[in-house]
């Protein structure tokens, strides 16, 4: 193991340990570049000095020690939690990281300083040194926020969030050039978005102290959706008026003028001239493959990195276009197309530590460059957006669709759309009994009395509408009639088949009648795929 020197800052002991062996020469060679012949190659320009920084909810990484703030089935010796198990876990850890090999690492649901030092030193053993650290330790959290770095960490604090994790900040140099890094880890969807949107409020404040044109970046754990804004609402944990800390706080949507027109993503071409907002590289990802966290078979983009206009200028470092995504380590990091998580078994009703899998999130990377060398590679446009578009048509996003099951997928398609870009299409089967494929929340008006939506597509569906706490209605194929039970009849339609279905009363036996949600669930009848695409969904 390599000599390692530890400094604890005296003010900040509460807050932040670093510890090194040295400054590392950051001004590597430039690799050759790859392919042509060799007059071509004797032309090209070397590449620019690069730098890639990662985040990794690493799951729970404890060590070994009894300090009494850890969850019970981390104390030594219960729940089959023993060193030899520890060990594997912290090592599985700093392979994943080796792996990688990012010259700046933000790392969540890790306990502590000590369990900081301990990887670093496995990283150590490992080949893949990484001299500089720090943590946001703060007393009686289970676990913190941290950083793992190649480059000098010249500045930290810990940014306190009421309830909750403390974000923390570090300054990196390399060369003449800093980075500030913000790493966060916000409260699970147990709360409500106000608590989400508190951690977002507190970044908000730090980030409009900063001098203009400082570079920097987000990211962490958010426990939100890049598209969280079309969601949330469905999901149950808007106490918030329809606002997200990551879309709105943090402005990553810019909302038109008009009020029915759909939140769009802020583009790279805008943020210049759009104060204090942010993009989010997600955006770059096909759709389909938007994923670094599942939960009851969704996917989901939790893990996040939010770059400022700073990012896409043409001092200091730049965001590499297209370098953004989420790391599976060539499939190892995966299991049933969900990350693989740390794995435990059962013993009776009581659940025990195993020594295999990785973490229940992915890690994510993102490359950044000496901006000066890339800034004719920049893009200054933003994609058009018809802005006469109305949140139905799926121009921007899933609308507040979510899968009803694992077995079933709900996502965009820009293959078949009735109107605008984009239509939403929901698939999958369930052998063995009926069941939820899709589901939203939309809120109506008093005067509205009607869903309308346009469908096409093949299997057995029913759509059933309700008021909260109401009775269902269901419209059943192939006429889609109003019915008071299910039947889940074979149906087929290669063409748009436009609906008008009658919205239920308001119930009288517990909703509240102050409540003007309407839930609509697509169902599957059992054994046979659902496949159909719906658009123009609106309340009139």
């Amino acid at each position: 193991m390599s000599c390692r020197c530890v400094f604890i800052a005296a003010v900040l002991a509460a807050l932040t340990v670093f510890y090194g062996c040295g400054k590392r020469d950051t001004d590597d060679a430039s690799p050759a570049v790859a392919g042509g012949d060799k007059k071509t190659r004797a032309k090209a320009p070397p590449l620019p000095d690069t730098v890639t920084a990662a985040f990794y909810n690493v799951e729970n990484l404890f060590d070994f020690n009894l300090d009494g703030t850890e969850y019970d089935e981390y104390k030594p010796g219960w729940y089959g939690w023993s060193a030899e198990i520890q060990r594997a876990r912290l090592r599985g850890t700093a392979q994943v990281i080796a792996a990688i090999g990012a010259d700046l690492f933000g790392l969540c649901e890790i306990e502590n300083s000590n369990t900081l030092i301990e990887l670093a030193d496995a990283l150590d053993r490992m080949g893949a040194p990484y001299p500089y650290a720090v943590t946001a330790d703060a007393p009686g959290s289970a676990t913190v926020t941290a950083i793992l770095s190649k480059f000098p960490i010249v500045g930290k604090r810990a940014l306190p969030v009421e309830n909750s994790r403390s974000i923390l900040e570090a300054v990196v140099a390399r060369g003449g050039d800093t980075l500030r890094v913000f790493v966060n880890h916000w409260p699970s969807k147990r709360h409500p978005e106000s608590a989400r949107a508190a951690a977002a409020q507190t970044l908000r404040l730090r980030l409009d102290s900063l001098r203009g044109g400082a570079d920097y970046i987000i990211m962490g754990d958010l426990n939100s959706n890049y598209d969280e804004y079309a969601s949330f609402h469905t999901s149950g944990h808007d106490d918030t008026h329809g606002k997200t800390g990551i879309n709105h706080t943090l402005k990553t949507v810019a909302e038109g003028a008009d009020p029915k027109s759909p939140a769009r993503f802020v583009c790279v071409g805008e943020l210049p001239s759009c104060g204090g907002c942010h993009y989010n590289p997600w955006l770059e990802v096909d759709e389909g493959a938007r994923m670094s966290y599942v939960y009851r078979g969704a996917k989901n983009t939790i893990d996040n990195m939010l770059l400022p206009a700073s990012l896409f200028d043409d001092e200091g470092y730049s965001y590499l276009r297209g370098s953004f995504q989420a790391f599976t380590w060539d499939g190892r990091l995966l299991k049933d197309g969900a990350p693989y998580r740390r794995q435990m078994y059962y013993k009776g009703k009581e659940r025990y530590h195993k020594a295999e899998g990785y973490s229940d999130h992915l890690p994510i990377t993102a490359r950044l460059v000496r901006s000066k060398l890339i800034v004719d590679t920049v893009s200054v446009g933003c994609p058009d957006i018809n802005p006469s578009l109305t949140v139905g048509d799926f121009a921007a996003s899933t609308d507040g669709w979510l899968s009803g099951d694992s077995r079933f997928s709900v996502e965009r398609d820009g293959k078949h759309a009735k109107t605008g870009s984009h239509s939403l299409k929901i698939s999958g089967l369930h052998e063995s009994e009926n069941h939820t494929a899709a589901r939203a929340a939309l809120t109506s008006a008093p005067r509205q009395k009607f869903l309308t939506l346009s469908i096409r597509g093949e299997g057995k569906p029913s759509i059933r509408l309700r008021r909260p706490k109401g009775k269902w209605v269901y419209h059943n194929a192939p006429d889609f009639a109003q019915k008071k039970t299910a039947k889940y009849n074979a149906w087929k339609s290669e063409r748009w088949t436009a609906l008008k279905l009658p919205l239920p009363q308001k119930s009288q036996d517990g909703g509240s009648v102050d409540n003007n949600d309407i839930e609509v669930e697509i169902r599957a009848g059992k054994g046979e795929r659902l496949l159909v695409w719906i658009d123009r969904v609106r309340l009139e």
